[in-house]
């Protein structure tokens, strides 16, 4: 911890099994995607990332279960206790309701005020009996994210035993997603299936921005029109596959972008958004009308029927009402 900073907190990554064998700079590359590669190395160079709490090499390969500790320097943004509503309880996760424009996980400039941040400081207790009776196994890490300008169901998992099982659950597509969206345009067909496949958009400077690309990984979506409105159109949509990005991706590709969503409408004014560290005017989206609304699995620990909503908060309401008088 950088001194005179002591309310920043580290992020800790437990490396879990999909990233057994994986290079550490490729790892904190997945997980932080707004990190540019040259300030990954310089963290691990710097030892501002330690490794089961000891320096390592950005080559090195990583084992499942080992803890990745990233410090971040500077003050902390949004600092505070982060109150987010919570949907769903049980012995081993946690659903909350994010809003938008609150940050899953720290990353970059948005390092307190997080999902994270808040699940960890609401079971501080527990973390801290955990660790104290010698075991690190009750740590909430995320099962799910989503884009800092989405909203919706974020699921947490409370131990390390459940965050596996989450996982292993998602990586066979046993859990179901249902997004509510408006994108621009009246889409012709009252339902449909998206299946164009997803890759990194070589044509973007932006290293995040993804795009449809023949070459790309397999990427399905399943949507139903709820309303059409004078020039928008209200969707239903079920990604059958997880790729990241998906569903902004895919309805831009078919000339219908999510509204509000300036990396896949406007990437001039996406670049000058973020050069100028907002909109110091008041005239660009607040959020994405994309709203994470349905999750439903069955619990991998207890084989209970799990189905959790998430209802439309008010700044997406005020969205498809303001839509519906143009």
């Amino acid at each position: 911890m950088t001194a005179g900073q002591p309310d920043t907190p580290p992020s800790l990554l437990r490396v879990d099994r999909s990233a057994h064998g994986m290079r550490a700079d490729a790892f904190l590359a997945r997980e932080f995607p707004e990190l540019s590669r040259t300030r990954i190395r310089q963290k691990i160079q710097m030892g501002e990332s330690l490794l089961d709490g000891r320096r390592y090499a950005t080559s090195t390969r990583l084992r499942e279960g080992q803890l990745i500790t990233v410090i971040w320097r500077g003050p902390p943004v949004g600092a505070g206790h982060l109150q987010i509503p919570i949907l769903w309880e049980d012995a081993a996760f946690v659903a909350v309701d994010k809003p938008a424009g609150v940050a899953s996980h720290p990353v970059g400039g948005r390092q307190s005020g997080t999902v994270v941040q808040f699940a960890r400081q609401r079971f501080a207790a527990e973390i801290r009996a955990s660790i104290d009776a010698g075991d690190a196994g009750f740590y909430p890490t995320l099962a799910n994210r989503l884009d800092v300008f989405s909203s919706g169901i974020v699921l947490i998992a409370k131990t390390q035993e459940a965050h596996a099982a989450m996982q292993a659950l998602m990586l066979r597509r046993l859990v179901e997603k249902e997004y509510l969206l408006l994108v621009e345009g009246r889409l012709d067909a009252d339902a449909g299936v998206i299946d164009a496949p997803i890759g990194f958009d070589a044509t973007s400077g932006i290293r995040v921005k993804m795009a449809c690309r023949p070459d790309g990984s397999p990427s399905v979506t399943e949507y139903s029109v709820l309303r059409r409105l004078p020039a928008h159109t209200f969707v239903r949509a079920i990604p059958r596959t997880g790729r990241q990005h998906q569903i902004r991706v895919h309805f831009a590709g078919l000339g219908h972008p999510v509204v509000g969503d300036l990396l896949y409408k406007d990437e001039e004014m996406f670049l000058r958004f973020q050069r100028s560290g907002g909109d110091p005017e008041g005239t660009l989206p607040q959020r994405h009308a994309l709203h994470a609304a349905v999750m439903r699995f069955l619990h991998p620990l207890t084989g209970r029927a799990v189905s959790i909503g998430s209802p439309l908060p008010q700044d997406f309401v005020d969205m498809l009402a303001a839509a519906e008088r143009a």
